[in-house]
């Protein structure tokens, strides 16, 4: 080992913090999807009438059910709250067969082409819907008012890229949050390769918890790493400070029973957790180790300096 790694300074974490991860992998996949869509949209013909009719769009929808999928970002409502209103047509009888159990989006798709009366109710639905009484005391009018395909007419390519891309911006950032985990565990897999040390992910009963990087195991974890890229804020970001110090609490009491050395490191960063400074303070106050995407490299040594020799195996 050639050097000791020390806890970063707050006033380091906030300097250093990432705003945005910028990731030209992700940028391409997700330029890719808007690209299949705005195809499919050109090959419906969606884009090429000026008028789109109710038995134009279910004629659309029943020779390919993925036409779906252009509607609804047409539209820019969510996959969710479109099977949310499938489960109400479902529960008011409008759609037969009752209600046990909400269907996935795949599943719709899949029976929409041998079930007449389903197209017809998903049709006047999307192409009408923001006018049906009935739903008007049932959806809140925010919900129904976007249900107006009638109203959309021709979009040209442009317009129709920036709402498709607007309607991913929810999963840009989910995938966001695994190409930071990605990074963390290609660091982990160069360990496990180079020293034989390896790590696992999951529950542990050792802090009662879900791990998102615990090594060398989940039954001794030596070094336990959980991670957060927050770009947007939320709530939840100080129920996760309060979680991660209930994790610190159990690490330090195991140390002090037993005379260990195991850590817990911290990872935090985007724009989101600057937004919110007090409850970035408190994670990182309570941890061993401070990691962003700045001194992310600081990983290995902190496992090759706390992991126990037992667990190495060199080849």
């Amino acid at each position: 080992m050639t050097r000791t790694v020390e806890k970063i300074s707050f006033e380091q974490v906030w300097q250093t913090a990432t705003v945005f991860y910028l990731n030209a992998s992700l940028e391409d996949e997700i330029d890719h999807e808007v690209e299949s869509l705005l195809n499919l949209a050109e090959q419906s013909d969606l884009s090429n009438r000026q008028v789109v009719t109710e038995e134009y769009l279910r004629e659309k929808i029943a020779q390919n059910p993925a036409v779906l999928d252009v509607i609804l970002r047409d539209l820019e409502l969510s996959e969710e709250k479109f099977l949310r209103l499938i489960s109400l047509l479902r529960r008011i009888g409008r759609i037969e067969g009752g209600f046990d159990a909400e269907w996935s989006l795949a599943r719709i798709k899949s029976i929409l082409p041998r079930h007449p009366d389903l197209l017809s109710q998903v049709a006047s639905l999307l192409y009408n819907g923001c006018n049906d009484q009935e739903l008007a005391s049932l959806v809140p009018r925010y919900y129904l008012e976007s249900l107006n395909y009638a109203e959309i007419g021709a979009s040209t390519q442009a317009a129709r890229k920036v709402r498709y891309k607007r309607s991913l911006i929810g999963t840009y950032g989910a995938k966001k949050g695994h190409k930071v985990e990605a990074e963390i565990q290609n660091i982990l897999l160069r360990v496990r390769s180079e020293y034989g040390i390896p790590f696992e992910k999951g529950r542990s009963r050792f802090v009662e918890t879900d791990i998102d990087f615990a090594v060398p195991n989940l039954d001794d974890p030596w070094v336990i790493l959980m991670s957060s890229f927050q770009e947007t804020t939320s709530s939840g970001q100080t129920n996760k400070a309060r979680d991660m110090l209930a994790i610190y609490d159990r690490v330090r009491h195991a140390n002090s029973r037993y005379n260990e050395r195991r850590v817990f490191i911290n990872f935090a960063d985007g724009g989101g957790w600057l937004a919110r400074r007090r409850d970035l303070y408190r994670l990182w106050e309570n941890c061993h180790f401070f990691l962003n995407l700045f001194n992310l490299s600081d990983l290995e040594q902190i496992v090759l300096e706390y992991v126990p020799e037992k667990y190495f195996h060199r080849l």
